[in-house]
């Protein structure tokens, strides 16, 4: 059917800039309305956001993130925000001068990034995070740096840390041990078991792997399957009616007999049931 995901695990027509936003967030928040009534009792799954800025030099205009400034600016409550907004709007730009020319400078975006924090109650104590990997932490610059230090705290805290990477372009996130080559990986990293980790690699052409989410020692660890979650998400948002499958998926480039089994997935989806 023409809603139904073409792709056995990730699909890489969601990396697309306009499709990449709307897929992270409701990812998230299917992975927490999933895994939350799995968790024992004395758990539960809260979703927390954070602010990234999008520099303004990197990435360029033609990968940038397609996200309304309603969406990524200041808070609807905030009056002094709405004044602003509302005064920009309104202003006349004079004409230039003599001599010059009327030209616009790229701003720094702010992006407000979802990402999941298990933890017990009733003390609310952090167990696992979990991150999915979105462009503004991935792409090399300030932000990046950023989110690694982040990464390192949380590891050397103690707390468990799951880090899903949905996202071929830019170098994979660093570890000791090099990676195998992949095209996605999901990493879990349980506090107790560190520096030791376990990296589940795949390709566009593989299931995406299933995992158990860590908590604490002494409990038992629910299953995650994203796979079923990216196939529902696909469906209920009707990805299939603007992802572009008849245009190849959006940079990097697959190899060509890669491109080629792509090509054979999606004109599945046109031929009669």
């Amino acid at each position: 059917m023409q809603y139904d995901n073409p792709f056995p695990g990730m699909n890489p027509y969601l990396e697309r800039r306009d499709i990449w936003p709307d897929f992270h967030d409701r990812l998230i928040a299917a992975m927490a309305a999933e895994l939350g009534p799995q968790l024992p009792g004395n758990y539960r799954i809260a979703l927390h956001r954070r602010v990234e800025v999008e520099p303004p030099f990197g990435p360029p205009p033609s990968l940038a993130l397609m996200i309304p400034d309603a969406l990524v600016t200041d808070e609807p409550g905030d009056p002094a925000a709405r004044g602003s907004a509302t005064a920009l709007a309104t202003a006349t730009v004079a004409a230039p001068p003599a001599g010059a020319a009327a030209v616009r400078v790229r701003m720094p975006r702010e992006v407000k990034v979802n990402w999941l924090r298990v933890e017990t109650v009733p003390e609310r104590e952090a167990v696992t995070i979990i991150e999915v990997l979105s462009p503004t932490n991935k792409a090399p610059g300030r932000e990046r740096l950023r989110y690694l230090r982040k990464r390192e705290a949380i590891i050397a805290s103690g707390v468990n840390l799951v880090e899903i990477d949905l996202l071929r372009r830019w170098e994979p996130m660093p570890l000791e041990t090099p990676p195998p080559a992949s095209d996605y990986r999901i990493l879990v990293c349980r506090g107790w078991e560190r520096p030791d980790a376990l990296l589940y690699p795949f390709r566009v052409q593989q299931a995406i792997p299933k995992f158990a989410l860590p908590l604490l020692p002494e409990d038992d660890e629910p299953e995650a399957d994203l796979g079923p979650i990216v196939n529902a998400l696909h469906h209920t948002a009707r990805y299939g009616q603007v992802a572009g499958y008849d245009n190849p998926p959006p940079e990097p480039a697959f190899a060509p007999e890669v491109q080629q089994w792509i090509a054979g997935r999606v004109a599945a989806l046109r031929r009669p049931a």
